[in-house]
């Protein structure tokens, strides 16, 4: 008997994770195991994962997603389903920089072809910034819808009908046969997007997957294909607390050519309760959770850029200006600010 496979894939900050908690915490009946790929040093996406617990949830963090995730991916498939207790359903979401190609065809490998089989592959779309993708990421986001049979366009409140239509398009000229689903905060019905039917493996040897790499600035240190897609990424830790009004002013002033940033936040006006960034494109928003879960009140926080647009110092300056116990004098912030803006 094998046990289905449902891939999660879409740019930057589509909306992946809120699916994923949606597909966990829905009235589906099935025990679901879940696999999250992250970019970077710090796996913040299987943080941001809500109430899972224990081994639900593996880690698979790296630095160089294109080279490293297949053999992760091999054993902690095996691994899971080898428990006592297997799963029934497995999630795997890639990060918001990976080709779902190359996750996929990691299931026509002999040692997982004859225990799982690739249900669908999801590739979530940010409906209002999707279409000011240029360049090479433009690439990367084509060429994951191309390989969806179903599209979920996220975010639809925030585009009115006439940009909406022309999302539409671009998705139906990219992959006219896939499944078009409209939403707000990922809300899909699971019925439409768990067990819809066998993913068509000969799709996935119609075209080579994109070479996509991550960084942290100036970590270049193997060789790449022509084709290679690069990204620097940068992340911070801290076990003091930050100022949220600091913080909101960090926001708004990030050089344009960080893609996305996403953390978990010790602050100081609310020490109980995290705060949860987002920063898509030209949108950014701190959100509170309930709690800590039992771990200590720290912040960790995940950047993703092109080289060059991801100082590591100047943000590491930034950051730690930002501290409770530096907003005194003032002043040190706008100096901060000023240095990042310089070097972006």
């Amino acid at each position: 008997m094998t046990v289905p496979v449902t891939i999660i894939s879409g740019f930057l900050g589509s909306g992946k994770t809120t699916l994923l908690n949606r597909i966990l915490h829905g009235d589906h009946g099935l025990r679901v195991a879940v696999l999250v790929n992250d970019f970077g040093a710090i796996n913040i996406d299987s943080q941001l994962v809500v109430g899972v617990e224990g081994e639900r949830t593996v880690n698979l963090a790296n630095g160089c997603i294109c080279c490293t995730i297949r053999d992760d991916l091999i054993t902690e498939t095996v691994r899971l389903l080898q428990r006592d207790d297997p799963p029934e359903y497995i999630v795997i979401e890639a990060s918001g920089v990976s080709d779902p190609l190359a996750v996929a065809e990691t299931f026509l490998r002999p040692e997982l072809r004859q225990i799982i089989q690739l249900d669908s592959i999801l590739v979530m779309v940010d409906s209002e910034q999707v279409l000011d993708l240029e360049g090479e990421q433009a690439l990367l986001a084509l060429d994951q819808v191309g390989v969806a049979d179903v599209v979920i366009l996220n975010k639809t409140d925030l585009v009115d009908e006439a940009h909406l239509e022309k999302v539409r398009k671009w998705v139906r000229g990219i992959v006219p046969v896939a499944r078009i689903l409209e939403t707000t905060q990922a809300h899909v019905p699971l019925e439409l997007v768990l067990g819809v039917g066998l993913y068509d493996l000969e799709r996935l040897v119609q075209r080579p997957h994109r070479d996509v790499h991550v960084h942290a600035p100036g970590g270049h240190d193997h060789a790449h294909t022509d084709h290679s897609l690069i990204f620097d990424s940068w992340s911070w830790t801290s076990d003091k607390p930050l100022s949220f009004k600091a913080l909101r002013k960090t926001i708004e002033d990030l050089p344009v050519g960080i893609f996305r940033a996403k953390g978990i936040l010790y602050l100081a006006e609310s020490p109980d309760r995290p705060g949860e960034m987002h920063v898509v494109g030209k949108r950014g928003v701190v959100k509170l959770r309930k709690g800590w879960d039992g771990s200590e009140p720290h912040s960790q926080v995940v950047m993703i850029g092109l080289p060059g647009t991801v100082d590591a110092e100047a943000l590491t300056d930034l950051f730690e200006s930002m501290l409770a116990e530096n907003q005194s004098p003032a002043g040190m912030l706008k100096k901060a600010v000023s240095i990042l803006r310089r070097k972006s």
